[in-house]
């Protein structure tokens, strides 16, 4: 499968494209910096924009899923409300079979399943920040695109551990704690979401093994 990534240079972005590589798949990495990205066999790197509607269609011109892993800074309120609808007419115009948007676990509803002091957390310090990522997933419900929305837990440089639990959210009772997970788990995570036809239009939690409680 073509596996295109917008975030190829980003912590998490570069894990996927690794775990993308090594599952055999070839990968379209679409960056601003693309000198920042190691060549590698099955590995197709083009310079560019978020904004430039046009080139990015035509880059991702072949590929059957394209996913979203980019962001702002935390101060950016406004990242995803001002990219994503570039994002998601190139993808239309190129014909992309499945869209995967990463968020992350308390935009939106997802809060809701938190401990108190993550919702605290998420509600004040880091409000707009997350009020930005739910944006982005009401752009994309509108967008008529075959897609599916991760929510990834807080995540951290670190060796791989015990692997990601990936779960529909409407099976999760709760989050306890604050559980992290490494950029390299969560990647293998996607890139199993991302080529599942079975996950589209599905909201998923991405969170350590015991990092959730399911529903009674």
């Amino acid at each position: 499968m073509k596996i295109a990534v917008l975030g190829a240079t980003g912590n998490l972005g570069t894990e996927v494209v690794n775990e993308a590589l090594t599952a055999g798949h070839t990968v379209l990495a679409y960056a601003r910096r693309p000198e920042a990205i190691t060549p590698r066999p099955g590995l197709e790197v083009v310079g560019g924009q978020l904004d430039d509607v046009d080139a990015l269609s035509a880059a991702l011109a072949g590929s059957e899923t394209l996913i979203v892993s980019v962001t702002g800074p935390m101060k950016d309120h406004t990242f995803c409300r001002r990219t994503l609808p570039g994002i998601l007419t190139a993808a239309q115009r190129a014909g992309v079979n499945h869209l995967v948007l990463v968020s992350a676990f308390g935009a939106g509803d997802t809060a809701g399943k938190a401990s108190l002091g993550a919702r605290l957390l998420y509600r004040t310090v880091l409000r707009g920040f997350f009020d930005d990522k739910a944006a982005g997933e009401e752009l994309l419900a509108t967008a008529g695109l075959a897609a599916t929305v991760v929510f990834p837990v807080n995540l951290k440089q670190a060796p791989s551990g015990a692997g990601a639990a990936v779960e529909p959210l409407e099976n999760v009772a709760r989050v306890p704690g604050l559980p992290t997970l490494p950029f390299v788990d969560a990647a293998r995570a996607l890139v199993s979401v991302a080529t599942d036809p079975e996950t589209t239009g599905r909201r998923l939690l991405i969170t350590t093994q015991k990092g959730w409680r399911a529903r009674g």
